[in-house]
């Protein structure tokens, strides 16, 4: 049985709400309205989360945004999660050693990502600066790829089923080719796609795989598509993957297990 307490339930969905950039500054009749509550109930709530610094209101413009405890806070949790701080204590040397902007990439529970965390090089003029934080499809890139390549092929169908969103000329949308994406993905061990999801982007990514052996993170580069050529490409998949192979091992991952081609 699945329990579920209502007003914990909504606190969640809505610092979910604000934690994306696009409503990151929201009046009660927004937030009300987007996740379709009743506003006095959502009020309540809101003014809860508020006493708790959870949240903070601007008198001002009427509008709620993230509040100032959610920052120690999300710092303790990447501490106290051992998975995480390694897998983010590795994007600093990435960066440094491929002169892309090297991220770490989670999956919610919605088939939405998110970036938690990143790290831009060092010495290069340009770059990519990312939001941790920011949300974005699992299809479409790179990093979608690697976490859907490792699942169950039965629910690579529910996505083609659900329609494939063609976000830039490059998306792939056609059917088989989607699948041999992902088949293609599942036997390299990585992911590289070209402006897939947003143009002029590149993106390599490798998944981190858990004790159970499923895909608990995605690491990757972000690059301009004119700097991805093939030498520092082929560099780039070998950091990651010399990461990923580290990091799967101290999450219990055993490569024997890995066989789902």
């Amino acid at each position: 049985m699945e329990y579920q307490v209502p007003s914990v339930s909504l606190a969640a969905r809505i610092l979910k709400l604000l934690s994306r950039y696009k409503y990151r500054n929201c009046s009660l009749k927004d937030i009300a309205e987007k996740l379709e509550v009743n506003k006095t109930t959502c009020l309540r709530v809101l003014r809860t989360l508020e006493k708790e610094d959870f949240v903070k209101y601007d008198a001002e413009m009427k509008k709620y945004h993230l509040g100032p405890y959610l920052i120690p806070l999300g710092n303790r949790a990447a501490e106290l999660n051992d998975t995480v701080a390694n897998a983010i204590s590795e994007l600093k040397s990435i960066a440094a050693l491929t002169g892309f902007t090297s991220v770490l990439v989670q999956r919610l529970k919605n088939d939405r990502l998110i970036y938690i965390a990143s790290a831009e090089p060092p010495d290069e003029s340009v770059r990519i600066t990312i939001s941790v934080g920011q949300q974005f499809p699992i299809t479409g890139g790179a990093f979608g790829k690697c976490f859907l390549a490792f699942d169950d092929e039965k629910e690579w169908h529910r996505f083609i089923e659900a329609g494939l969103t063609a976000f830039t000329p490059n998306t792939i949308v056609d059917a088989e080719q989607f699948i041999q994406s992902l088949r293609d993905t599942r036997r390299n061990g990585y992911a590289v796609t070209h402006a897939e999801l947003t143009l002029g982007i590149s993106a390599v990514a490798v998944p981190i795989f858990n004790r159970f052996g499923l895909v608990d993170l995605v690491m990757g580069c972000l690059a301009v598509t004119t700097q991805l050529q093939n030498e520092n490409l082929a560099q780039a998949i070998q950091y990651l993957q010399e990461s990923s192979r580290k990091l799967s091992e101290w999450s219990g991952f055993q490569w024997r297990h890995q066989s789902r081609s």
